[in-house]
């Protein structure tokens, strides 16, 4: 344990930094520079309505459901474990959680995958073990895009190809709406398939068995698409809910927009998880704030604006732009800050915009957290700890290395569990999601006022 001096010199540290350090008071008002510079050209980011912040009762919200049924997907992982012989081997879980008036069946449906680093014999691409309800395919890894990334690689090659392919076969399927766990595209993967389109060639166009090469964890997206595609012809929306704001986007976008101006803004926010929670700050109880519509409209990769869908293949009256990012961020009573998004040819128009984010907001109100559906695929898909143990010492051949460090720090050696199970692929601006439906209104009411729930 630390002495007490040592905690007393830590509390004097602190203390200095609270008196010296901007407090909230000091620095630039975050909606001000939302209203004011997220509409301007420049960045990734592009607004697709003026931007707003909105607040709204959560009860209100709560009454505002659309379907009669709705269904969520999710995974779970045994995370990738390194051997002594070099082999690195994860698995995955998908399931989905049905709820309201449905066929629960789809319920029965899971797709199961092992992604294995190993010399395997006669073994180079995916292999079906089992085709039925459950469905079960062994994934080969021959390599990572980086060497350094290669257990992230496996852990993305077992849990992307189990969410991508279950969507599309709940897609086939399901009455209703589909909720992801996550950003509509697994964000571990696509930026590497970004990557490698733009080495090939200044203007990224690959076709897609150019996509295929790079692994099933980059084919598999596809099976994402025609999910979305799928439900989108028979008019069904498919949001996903991204709890964890790993990225920057907003943020450079609007450093972006700023840096031309003569007289430029400071902007003191480093990632979005800061800027939001600043926009976003409400202190009204039992009260959702949200923003406006915004679309992630290019990825710039080694200076090039490269389309992130380019590459994929495309129904014949679609194109990627169809299929780009669309997305807008709520904040609950608790302080925890969703990203909410849905492909952008749902919400071209501002009947479809408002439409969605009705539905999008009832189903958070309600749940308080990620849409009930999206918890109940989670717990339908999870695999215990003593499982995982379990399937693991089924490996006998060879022994696995363990981190002492990351074990303590995930509950798989000796000691209690110091974090939350991990989501073993790479960053992500995705993460846990939680979700309910709004009312057409809700995005008329903004807290750009100090005022109490009230409709601007």
């Amino acid at each position: 344990m630390v002495s007490h001096d040592a905690v007393s010199a830590l509390e004097e540290v602190f203390r200095f930094i609270d008196e010296n350090a901007d407090g909230d008071d000091d620095i630039p008002n975050a909606r001000e520079l939302f209203r004011g510079y997220m509409a301007r050209d420049g960045g990734e980011i592009d607004t697709l309505e003026p931007p707003r912040v909105y607040r709204e009762s959560a009860a209100e919200l709560a009454d505002g459901a659309l379907f009669d049924c709705w269904y969520g997907v999710d995974a779970s992982t045994v995370p990738s474990k390194k051997f002594r012989n070099g082999m690195v081997a994860s698995a995955a879980v998908a399931s989905g959680g049905a709820l309201g008036d449905c066929d629960e069946s789809v319920e029965e449906l899971e797709t199961l995958t092992a992604a294995v680093h190993a010399d395997f014999e006669d073994v180079d691409s995916p292999v079906d073990l089992i085709d039925g309800d459950v469905s079960l395919t062994l994934v080969p890894v021959e390599e990572a895009p980086a060497r350094s990334e290669l257990d992230r690689w496996v852990g993305a090659s077992a849990r992307v190809p189990a969410e991508c392919w279950h969507s599309k076969r709940l897609a086939d399927v399901i009455d209703g709406p589909l909720f992801l766990d996550g950003s509509l595209y697994p964000m571990s993967v696509l930026p590497f398939v970004n990557m490698t389109r733009t080495s090939r060639s200044a203007d990224a166009a690959i076709e897609f068995e150019e996509i295929e090469k790079m692994g099933v964890a980059a084919s598999a997206i596809q099976s994402r698409l025609d999910a979305i595609d799928t439900l989108a012809s028979r008019g069904l929306p498919t949001l996903g809910f991204a709890k964890t704001l790993r990225s920057d986007d907003v943020v450079a976008a609007l450093t972006a927009k700023t840096d031309a101006l003569d007289d430029s803004p400071r902007i003191p926010w480093d990632d979005d998880s800061q800027f939001i929670s600043s926009l976003l700050a409400d202190s009204e109880p039992d009260h959702l704030t949200f923003t406006s519509w915004l679309v992630r409209s290019n990825q710039r990769v080694y200076g090039n604006d490269v389309e992130p869908l380019g590459g994929f293949q495309m129904a014949e009256d679609r194109e990627p732009r169809d299929f780009r990012r669309a997305f807008f961020f709520v904040r609950l009573p608790d302080d925890i800050v969703l990203r909410v998004e849905a492909p952008l040819m749902l919400v071209d128009s501002r009947e479809d915009r408002l439409r969605l984010q009705q539905l999008a907001l009832a189903h958070i109100a309600e749940a308080g957290d990620v849409p009930f559906a999206v918890k109940r695929a989670d717990d339908r898909a999870r695999i215990s700890r003593e499982a995982r143990r379990h399937l693991v010492s089924l490996i006998r051949g060879t022994e696995e290395v363990g981190d002492y460090n990351t074990d303590r720090r995930w509950g798989f050696g000796g000691g209690p569990s110091l974090a939350r199970e991990p989501d073993i692929v790479a960053s992500d601006d995705s993460g846990t999601s939680n979700g309910r439906e709004a009312t057409d209104s809700s995005t008329e009411q903004s807290t750009d006022s100090t005022e109490p729930t009230t409709k601007l």
